[in-house]
């Protein structure tokens, strides 16, 4: 009986040694395939842009005191100047991205340099009388909502529309020899607009760095002031600007992985 235990014993034990040995012989398995993770959006960016401007909206004028009206009938006065202002624009912009499976909402905000402008001077012969008009852009902001849709995971294209804040400036002069030193009638005003823009787009994602490509139309309502003649203050001109147009533009910005609430609150 010890003898039959023994020779189970034995077998066993060279079963055992050549299955191992078997086993170290085969090639090592290769690891199951994992595919790449997702691109997500979710996170704040900051970043910088640059483009061009423009519109279409002339310096208007129209007579309010009864004195200029022969002028503007005959064609002495203009009834507009210094339309189709363009130029370039550019500056900072920052926001949040949230993914909810392929739609990304958030909020963008930016504040620009520009330099959207227009000038113009005519002079009438008969009798002469220099007009001249410049109407200008100089800084532009905007915080707008944002809603994209994902046609890669890492391409996305996008609506978006909000406020718009500009600093707008407007000058303009009736200038005639028999006036003497300085403008028979001049006018001018400075102030900061406020109204909205809305356009869309599409951004490329690149690890960290997000590539966009914009379009924006803005509005900001009108600059009205008065143009007045310094010997006569009571005989008004009106004058008025719109200034609206559009904008394209490109963008660079480094995203991270975070939002400021997540900043603030912490990761939940």
């Amino acid at each position: 009986m010890r003898r039959f235990a023994a020779g189970l014993i034995a077998a066993a034990s060279i079963f055992a040694l050549a299955s191992i040995a078997s086993a170290a012989d085969m090639p090592a398995k290769a690891p199951a395939y994992k595919p790449p993770v997702a691109y997500n959006w979710t996170g704040f960016y900051f970043g910088g842009h640059v483009g061009y401007g423009w519109g279409s909206d002339p310096v208007e004028f129209a007579p309010i005191s009864a004195v200029y009206v022969p002028a503007f009938a005959s064609g002495n006065l203009p009834t507009s100047l210094a339309d189709n202002a363009r130029g370039v624009i550019g500056g900072i912009q920052y926001g949040t991205n949230w993914q909810f499976d392929r739609i990304v909402l958030g909020w963008d905000s930016d504040f620009s340099f520009s330099d959207i402008r227009a000038s113009q001077s005519v002079t009438n012969a008969t009798p002469p009388i220099v007009s001249t008009a410049d109407q200008k852009l100089s800084l532009l902001t905007t915080t707008r909502g944002r809603v994209g849709y994902t046609l890669a995971d890492n391409l996305l294209v996008y609506g978006t529309g909000g406020l718009a804040a500009g600093r707008a400036s407007v000058i303009s002069t009736f200038y005639q020899t028999a006036c003497g030193p300085g403008s028979c009638v001049a006018g001018s005003d400075s102030k900061t607009l406020w109204g909205w823009a809305a356009g869309g787009g599409v951004e490329y994602a690149m690890g960290h760095w997000l590539l966009r490509a914009e379009y924006l139309h803005y509005d900001l309502g009108d600059l009205d002031y008065s143009m007045s003649d310094p010997r006569t203050p009571g005989n008004l001109i009106a004058a008025s600007t719109k200034f609206s147009g559009d904008i394209v533009r490109g963008a660079i910005s480094y995203k991270f992985d975070w939002t400021p609430w997540e900043l603030l609150f912490g990761r939940h």
